[in-house]
């Protein structure tokens, strides 16, 4: 208990140096396996400590955490521990817009649950592009006392019953270090139906 108590506190501090961000990232995704409202929160701390970021370009992504519902959430962990084909976003902050970055061994089953989607492109030999997002600033979802950078698929081109309903919000942790949360809008939620499912880190 000492020690989950030490590792919350130490989250709730002041940002660290740069050099330190992946090991207070690192100690809470840990802290989510072992207590996982604990870890969540501690996670969340991170966010709610970032600044409104300006990305420009290409960025590798992680998955730091998910939380969806019980059975679900078990499931997609060990799914993603062996396989994850999402492996970053490019931005266009000109046109304040950018995609998601995926692997190409993911490409066929993409096209079988996305029969009617157009928006794959070709990135480089490993993998393709797709499913576009527009940016903008606002106050954060569950976080509305905080400034956020939105990343909304709700787009026209976009799965309607899948995609659309994603909006992913990014803080800046350091020059190359980026917390993300990633939420979703369920059919069957009360009120206005949205979750947050997942936190994710881009870096260059």
């Amino acid at each position: 208990m000492n020690q989950l108590l030490s590792v919350e506190n130490s989250i709730k501090h002041h940002l660290p140096e740069a050099q330190d961000l992946w090991a207070e990232l690192q100690a809470a995704q840990t802290l989510v396996k072992r207590h996982r409202a604990r870890g969540w929160a501690a996670l969340n701390q991170l966010f709610r400590n970032g600044t409104v970021p300006a990305p420009d370009g290409r960025y590798a992504g992680k998955l730091i955490a998910i939380d969806m519902a019980p059975g679900l959430t078990q499931f997609f962990q060990t799914l993603f521990s062996v396989w994850m084909p999402w492996v970053g976003k490019t931005f266009n902050p000109a046109g304040q817009s950018g995609d998601n970055i995926l692997t190409k061994a993911s490409y066929p089953l993409a096209r079988y649950f996305n029969p009617f989607y157009r928006g794959f492109t070709h990135d480089q030999p490993g993998s393709y592009r797709a499913f576009a997002f527009r940016t903008y600033v606002g106050p954060g979802l569950f976080d509305e006392d905080r400034s956020v950078l939105k990343i909304d698929y709700n787009l026209r081109e976009n799965p309607p019953l899948t995609v659309r309903r994603v909006l992913d919000e990014l803080v800046q942790l350091s020059d190359d270090l980026y917390l993300g949360k990633a939420h979703v809008r369920w059919w069957w939620r009360p009120r206005d139906g949205w979750q947050t499912v997942a936190f994710f880190t881009l870096s260059r």
